[in-house]
C-alpha cells in the first residue's frame, strides 16, 4: 500500500506573503533609484560647471581665447582659439592630461543624460561659446561671431523627467549649478 504523498505546490496564504513581501522591497527600492538619477544629474552638473569655470579661468590665466563647443550633440568640448573662434586644438585638462571634453554618450553617463547647451543672441540659442582675456563672452556659429553673450544662457542637462541648467552669466562668467 502506497502512503499518502504531501500536497505539492503554495497555499493561498504561503503565496499572499510572498506577493506582499516582493511589494515590500519595490516600496523600499524605488526611493533608492530615484534618488540614484537625481545624484547622477547633480553630478554630471557639477561636471559641466566645473568644465565651463575651468574654461573661464584657462581664458583669463593665458590671456588667449577659449572656445566652449557643445555643436556635436551630447559633447562639451573646450579648445584653444583666437578672436575669430577657430579651433586651434584642445585645452589640455590638468588632470588627466587629455583634451578636455564631456561625452554623455562615455562612460560614466553611457547616453543616459542628455545634454544641449544654450548660448544665446538675440533670442536664439546656438552651441559656441568663445571666452577671451578680460571676460569677453561672444556667441559663436560655425566660426561666426554673433555678439555678446546674453542672459539664460547656459548647459541644460536631462536625466528621465530630472532636468538641470548649469548657467552661466552674462556679464560676469559666474557659472551656477543647481
Amino acid at each position: 500500500m502506497r502512503s499518502a504523498s504531501p500536497p505539492q505546490g503554495f497555499t493561498l496564504v504561503e503565496a499572499l506573503i510572498v506577493v506582499a513581501l516582493i511589494g515590500i522591497l519595490a516600496l523600499a527600492a524605488v526611493p533608492v533609484l530615484g534618488s540614484r538619477d537625481a545624484a547622477k544629474l547633480d553630478t554630471a552638473a557639477a561636471e559641466v560647471g566645473n568644465i565651463l569655470r575651468f574654461a573661464l579661468s584657462e581664458a583669463n590665466r593665458t590671456g588667449s581665447y577659449v572656445l566652449v563647443d557643445a555643436s556635436v550633440s551630447g559633447r562639451l568640448k573646450v579648445v584653444n582659439s583666437n578672436a575669430s573662434g577657430a579651433n586651434l586644438g584642445g585645452v589640455i585638462d590638468p588632470l588627466n592630461k587629455r583634451a578636455l571634453e564631456l561625452d554623455a554618450s562615455a562612460p560614466p553617463w553611457s547616453g543616459k543624460i542628455a545634454m544641449a547647451a544654450s548660448f544665446f543672441q538675440g533670442g536664439t540659442a546656438y552651441q559656441q561659446l568663445l571666452i577671451g582675456p578680460a571676460m569677453q563672452l561672444q556667441v559663436f556659429d560655425s566660426g561666426t561671431n554673433r555678439g555678446p553673450l546674453q542672459s539664460g544662457s547656459g548647459v541644460g542637462l536631462t536625466l528621465g523627467s530630472l532636468s538641470a541648467t548649469v548657467a552661466i552669466a552674462e556679464t560676469t562668467g559666474k557659472v551656477t549649478i543647481p
